[in-house]
């Protein structure tokens, strides 16, 4: 008999996903390099936001990336939560969905043309013409890439998140030799893993998103200032090597022009 009240299973499901959450928040907080990475992607999440408030879209194509980059921030949300909360493979089938979507956004810089197509075929001319592995090897060609590094990363999360395989079954053990396990719990390991796929892909689909807004105004130069800086930092400290600044001083030139001229 249904009461009228949400069943008890899940207020006790919900209990076990915020413990997980507090110790994962924990754990975080005394790494430096995940929260560099957490940091990484909050600042993405806020610039697709500013850029869906602030850029007054030109026309419709741009407005679809917008939607797809609505699409990637929700997605993101969603990851972080399941992350945190101790659903380690559940988030690398959200973390698949942002990789694909840069996919996208990157096969659409090859041609506008291509936007309005996706958005008007049919559902079966779509499959077959937007198709990831067709969009993985033009970018491949495009880019001269030959190592298949694009496939490889789509299939491993496939593989160990998006669809159910044996390997799979890793992702629901607390240790190797562990049995799976129902419902959320913590493990560093699988934590850091999952960060730091996610702070992987959120980079890549934002560098393909930008690519489409052009920044014009003080506020968006300033996005983009903060970006750049943030994003240098980032890659210097996780890659441990220089980043060229160049980018960062002619934006900041831009933007201090700018602000001259509105005094």
């Amino acid at each position: 008999m249904v009461g009228n009240e949400i069943p008890e299973n899940l207020a006790f499901l919900h209990s076990g996903e915020e413990v997980a959450r507090g110790k994962s928040i924990d754990f975080i907080e005394r790494q430096e390099d995940l929260l560099r990475h957490v940091g990484m992607i909050e600042t993405i999440m806020d610039l697709l936001q500013f850029y869906r408030m602030d850029y007054a879209e030109k026309d419709e194509n741009q407005l679809i990336i917008k939607l797809l980059g609505a699409r990637i921030f929700n997605a993101q949300g969603a990851a972080l939560k399941l992350i945190l909360s101790g659903y380690y493979q559940a988030a690398g089938l959200q973390i698949r969905d942002i990789l694909e979507t840069a996919f996208l956004l990157d096969y659409f810089s090859t041609d506008d043309a291509l936007i309005q197509r996706w958005k008007l075929v049919s559902e079966q001319e779509r499959t077959k013409e937007f198709g990831q592995a067709k969009i993985r090897q033009v970018l491949d060609d495009r880019d001269g890439f030959t190592e298949k590094r694009r496939m490889e990363h789509y299939k491993l999360l496939s593989s160990i998140a998006a669809h159910p395989t044996f390997a799979g079954f890793a992702m629901l053990r607390p240790t190797p030799e562990a049995d799976a396990h129902m419902g959320p719990f913590y493990v560093p390991e699988l934590l850091t893993a999952t960060l730091q796929e996610l702070v992987k892909v959120t980079v890549a689909a934002w560098e393909n998103f930008k690519w489409f807004f052009k920044p014009e105004t003080i506020p968006q130069y300033r996005a983009t200032l903060r970006y750049l800086e943030t994003s240098m930092e980032w890659i210097e400290k996780t890659y441990e090597k220089k980043v060229d600044r160049r980018d960062i001083e002619a934006v900041r030139s831009i933007l201090e022009a700018l602000e001259r001229q509105e005094k």
